[in-house]
C-alpha cells in the first residue's frame, strides 16, 4: 500500500474545476465506504498528519480533497460553507460514490456539518477533529491571539506547538513537523487571496451570522466529536455546545491536547476514529 508521504495527488473534473485529491487503500477493506478529509484553515493536502493518515488507511478507504483554488485545485474559492458543502459532494460523485464519511479538521469540520445537513442520503458517518458549532449565543471565544498567529505567512516552531499542541508538547510538535517535512511532491501554498476568502467564510460561520447552530438538530448521522481540552481556537464548552444540539453524537476529549489531538496521538485518534466507523448505529 502507498503511504501518505509517497502517494501521488490526482485530478478530477467536476465541470470548470479540476479537485486535487489523493487516495490510500488497503488491500482489505473494513468497509467500502470512503473517509473523505476536509482541510483545515489554509491547509492543503500536504498539512494532513502522515503518521495519523497511514493509520487510519490500514483500514479504510481513505480520500485527500482539495476544494476550489486550494493547492494545485482550479476554479474560484467557495464563498461560504454551503459552498463548500457543494463542492465537497459533487467531488465525491465525480469519482463514483454513492456513500461516503466525512472527517473534517477545524474549519473542515464546519464543511462537515454543512455536507451532512446538505446531503443525509450521501453521508453516511461524520467526524469533526478540533471544530465546533456556528457561532450562537452561547459561544465561547477563541484566545486573543490565535487568529493573529493563524495568519502569519509562515510558522515557526513556537507557532506551530501553540496553534496545535497543549503547552509543554514540544517532543511531539518536532515529531509532527519533521513528519510533515518528508513529503517531497508538495502541493502549491495558500495565497493571500484564498486566505482572505477562507476568513470571510469562516468569520460568517463563527459569528454566528449563518442558520447552521439552528439547523444542526437537523443533522441526523452518526458524529463523533474528537477535541484537545487546551484547544486555543475552540475552548471546550464549544465542544459540549456542538454535542447538545446534535441527535446522534459522541465526544472523545483528550487531555493536555491542543487544536490538533489527531497530531498529537495519531495512533490513539485513529483508533478511537475507526472504532466509530465499525459501529452499526
Amino acid at each position: 500500500m502507498t503511504n501518505a508521504i509517497d502517494v501521488p495527488t490526482k485530478h478530477v473534473n467536476v465541470g470548470d474545476v479540476s479537485y486535487a485529491y489523493r487516495e490510500l487503500r488497503p488491500a482489505h477493506l473494513a468497509d467500502p465506504t470512503p473517509i473523505i478529509f476536509l482541510h483545515r484553515f489554509r491547509g492543503t493536502l500536504d498539512d494532513w498528519d502522515p503518521a495519523f493518515v497511514d493509520e487510519l488507511a490500514k483500514t479504510r478507504h481513505v480520500i485527500l480533497f482539495s476544494d476550489a483554488a486550494v493547492g494545485s485545485s482550479t476554479g474560484t474559492p467557495a464563498k461560504d460553507f454551503d459552498e463548500k458543502g457543494r463542492n465537497a459532494a459533487a467531488f465525491a460523485r465525480a469519482l463514483g460514490h454513492t456513500q461516503i464519511d466525512v472527517l473534517g479538521f477545524s474549519m473542515g469540520g464546519f464543511v462537515c456539518q454543512t455536507i451532512a445537513l446538505q446531503e443525509p442520503k450521501l453521508v453516511r458517518k461524520v467526524i469533526g477533529i478540533g471544530t465546533g458549532p456556528a457561532g450562537n449565543a452561547e459561544t465561547a471565544p477563541p484566545t486573543d491571539i490565535v487568529f493573529g498567529i493563524a495568519l502569519k505567512d509562515t510558522y515557526t516552531f513556537d507557532d506551530v506547538r501553540y496553534l496545535f499542541f497543549a503547552e509543554g508538547r514540544e517532543k511531539e510538535t518536532q515529531a509532527f513537523i519533521d513528519r510533515w517535512a518528508t513529503r517531497k511532491n508538495r502541493e502549491p501554498v495558500v495565497g493571500p487571496e484564498i486566505i482572505a476568502k477562507m476568513v470571510e467564510a469562516v468569520t460568517g460561520f463563527m459569528g454566528g451570522q449563518t442558520d447552521h447552530y439552528a439547523r444542526l438538530k437537523q443533522l441526523k448521522q452518526p458524529f463523533l466529536i474528537i477535541s484537545g481540552d487546551r484547544d486555543p481556537f475552540f475552548p471546550l464548552k464549544n465542544t459540549w455546545l456542538l454535542f447538545r444540539e446534535l441527535t446522534n453524537a459522541q465526544v472523545a476529549v483528550y487531555p493536555l491536547s491542543g487544536h490538533g489531538p489527531h497530531q498529537q496521538h495519531p495512533v490513539e485518534v485513529a483508533a478511537e476514529i475507526e472504532r466509530f466507523l465499525s459501529q452499526n448505529s
